[in-house]
């Protein structure tokens, strides 16, 4: 007699989905092209089929590419730009440096993660995008620094006074901020396949013999054309802070080259190549952008405010102030001379005849000679004012 239990229609239209009904009913409801956020896109819909043995439904181990929606590529721009301006705004307060690098291949992050796949890929929870968070790569430069200098030793770090300032201790923390890398110029996720030979040999300790058949694993793989790296260092001294930062450089560019980051780093994956510092070629111009656009908001508030405080006076001290804000420019020369000469003369005030002989003889044209006939009889006329 078979007493194995088979999952009624109803248990396999449950099961069949692996998310909660709330979110099943989300994704139901939604079509392919209404889902762009990369995590929903990889790990929800996933195909699936009725293990017989088992009698349930498990996730297949065919995986197809996966397309880019518009929008993951859009909202991936604009976090750019804004992450960008970001660090320029930083650069004002503390040293800040650009790195670019090239993937020799493909990149593989988080593939250990929990996930009913069992091979899972890190995605920004925000932006949609496969990212290398910033703990990842401060993980590896330090890994990459206590094999090169420390003979393998992790508290060599507490006995180098840069690596120590650098990285930081149990005690104290390190002055170089590592950031996130978004995997987003020419994004592709490609599915590839791992094989594990011997399953057997390796779950349940049986010996390893040539009819183990192979277990076929899939997971998914990011491939960029090249990535931006950014650090930076806040110090109290600037030239320290500099030198720190360069140094921290350094390491970076050599760990992602010789040790690589992320998952199956033996394999292949994950290493990079021509990591360069732009900081003077493509960062230093978006820092000059921001202090401009900076100065030019003050000055227009500036400006704001002085006609808020111009429009609180009254007619006789609004003249007194607007001859008092001439600059030496030809324009403001010829406006002198003219309009608010006009206006000092017409309403007979005093304070403001002053204000124009001061600025006058500031610009040469209060003690001129008859000759310049214009320009000598407006002195007078200003003279038997105040007199």
């Amino acid at each position: 007699m078979n007493n194995k239990r088979h999952p009624s229609k109803q248990q396999v239209r449950e099961e069949k989905y692996f998310l909660p009904k709330d979110t099943r009913a989300i994704i139901c409801a939604a079509n392919d092209q209404q889902i762009s956020h990369l995590a929903y896109r990889l790990h929800y819909g996933l195909p699936h089929e009725l293990d017989e043995k088992k009698g349930c439904y498990k996730v297949v181990k065919r995986l197809s590419a996966v397309s880019i929606h518009p929008d993951v590529q859009l909202v991936a721009k604009q976090a750019l730009v804004q992450r960008e301006q970001s660090f320029a705004s930083l650069a004002r307060i503390a040293s800040v440096r650009k790195l670019k690098a090239m993937p020799v291949g493909k990149l593989v992050h988080g593939l250990g993660a929990g996930h009913v796949r069992e091979t899972s890929l890190t995605i920004h929870p925000t932006y949609g995008i496969p990212y290398i968070p910033a703990s990842s790569l401060k993980g590896v430069v330090r890994q990459w620094w206590i094999e090169a200098y420390g003979n393998g030793e992790e508290r060599a770090i507490e006995q180098s006074s840069e690596a120590k300032v650098i990285f930081g201790t149990q005690q104290q923390r390190g002055c170089v901020q590592f950031y996130d890398i978004y995997l987003v110029n020419g994004l592709q996720i490609v599915p590839e396949v791992m094989t594990v030979h011997m399953k057997e040999y390796y779950e349940k300790r049986e010996m390893p013999t040539d009819d183990h058949p192979p277990n076929p694993v899939p997971f998914f793989t990011v491939k960029v054309t090249d990535v931006d790296i950014y650090l930076s260092c806040l110090h109290r001294e600037q030239k320290q802070a500099e030198q720190l930062l360069k140094t921290a450089m350094k390491w970076t560019m050599s760990a992602l080259e010789e040790l690589g980051i992320g998952s199956k780093t033996s394999s292949g994956y994950g290493y990079f190549r021509n990591v360069r510092d732009v900081t003077e070629q493509e960062f230093l111009p978006l820092i000059r952008q921001a202090e401009e656009r900076i100065k030019s908001e003050s000055q227009k508030q500036q400006q704001q405010k002085e006609e808020q405080y111009l429009a609180s006076l009254s007619p006789e001290e609004r003249l007194v102030k607007e001859i008092e804000r001439l600059t030496t420019n030809e324009q403001d020369q010829q406006k002198s001379k003219g309009e608010l000469y006009k206006q000092v003369i017409e309403t007979k005030n005093k304070d403001a005849a002053r204000a124009l002989q001061l600025y006058w003889e500031k610009i040469g044209e209060w003690n001129v000679k008859p000759k310049q006939k214009k320009q000598y009889e407006k002195v007078q006329a200003i003279r038997t004012l105040l007199q």
